[in-house]
């Protein structure tokens, strides 16, 4: 299984690994239609700067995953391969994993009721993110 490195140093802060990460997680899958679906495509991964440097906030897929102890509805996951992945058809959208979450890497969707996170495009053969960064910022390790 293939994981992502962030190197801070290469990041010129474009966001083109979120807009990738939108359109992947798209029904469409292509860019130009996925930023007018309803709903709308979101982004699992956040680039910012923090103290004047770029910053990625993304789930880091805990040991023990406070996020998943959290639920009361058996809809986090931690797999075999060490990702943590929200079933958004069993989310009820209490937000309790918000909350749980001590890197602000779940996301909420207040619209359909859900909350998500980064599942590194689990069930494709590579990620988007790392795929759209053409800095070397995001690296497979």
């Amino acid at each position: 299984m293939l994981k992502k490195k962030f190197i801070k140093s290469k990041c010129v802060t474009c966001k083109q690994c979120m807009i990738e990460c939108a359109v992947r997680h798209s029904s469409s899958r292509n860019l130009y239609d996925a930023f007018t679906e309803n709903p709308k495509s979101q982004y699992r991964l956040q680039v910012s700067i923090r103290k004047d440097h770029p910053y990625m906030t993304v789930c880091q897929n805990c040991a023990k995953p406070k996020c998943m102890a959290s639920c009361e509805y058996g809809a986090i996951t931690k797999y075999e391969d060490g990702n943590v992945v929200i079933d958004t058809a069993k989310c009820v959208g209490c937000w309790e994993c918000v909350s749980a979450c001590p890197f602000g890497a779940i996301t909420k969707n207040t619209e359909l009721k859900y909350a998500f996170n980064c599942d590194d495009c689990k069930g494709f053969d590579t990620m988007a993110c790392v795929e759209a960064c053409k800095t070397g910022a995001l690296v497979y390790v």
